[in-house]
C-alpha cells in the first residue's frame, strides 16, 4: 500500500517540490544513486517521478540482465549492509513513486511492456515532460 501520494494523472503536473529523475544509463552505480535519491525524497514527503530512457529502461525490467555489474553491485551493497537496487526499487514504488519508461527507449532496447515490473507506464517524452513540469529534474 502506498504511503505517499503518487504524481497526479498525466493531465496534471507535479508540484514544484517534486523530483523527476531521468535514468538514461543502465550502469549499476548510477541506478543505485538514482534509487537512493528517490527513496530519500519520498521519505521526506516529496513526490518522485522516475523515467527510464535509452538503456536506463533496464532499471524497470523484471529481469536485471540488462544492468551490467548487477550481481557484484548487489553483493557489494548487501555485504556492506546497504540496500541494493532491487530493494530500493521496490521501496520507492511502495512509497508512491511514479515510474515510467520512454516508448522509444523500450523499442531501442528490444523490450516489450510485459518485460517491465508491474505499475511502470510506457509513455512518450512529451508525457513525461508534462508530468514533470515544474519538478526538479536530475539525470542519472
Amino acid at each position: 500500500m502506498s504511503t505517499q501520494p503518487s504524481i497526479p494523472p498525466e493531465t496534471q503536473t507535479a508540484p514544484s517540490e517534486a523530483l523527476a529523475l531521468l535514468l538514461v544509463e543502465a550502469r549499476y552505480e548510477r541506478l543505485h544513486a538514482a534509487f537512493m535519491m528517490a527513496a530519500t525524497a519520498l521519505a521526506l514527503g516529496r513526490p518522485v517521478i522516475l523515467f527510464g530512457m535509452g538503456s536506463g529502461v533496464a532499471a524497470f525490467c523484471r529481469s536485471w540482465s540488462g544492468v551490467p555489474e548487477h550481481v557484484p553491485g548487489e553483493a557489494g551493497r548487501l555485504n556492506a549492509g546497504v540496500a541494493g537496487v532491487e530493494v530500493l526499487r521496490d521501496a520507492v514504488q511502495e512509497m508512491g513513486a511514479e515510474m515510467m519508461v520512454c516508448d522509444s527507449g523500450l523499442k531501442a532496447m528490444n523490450l516489450a511492456p510485459q518485460d517491465l515490473v508491474e505499475g511502470v507506464r510506457v509513455v512518450g517524452l512529451p508525457t513525461f515532460l508534462d508530468c514533470a513540469a515544474t519538478a526538479r529534474q536530475l539525470v542519472f
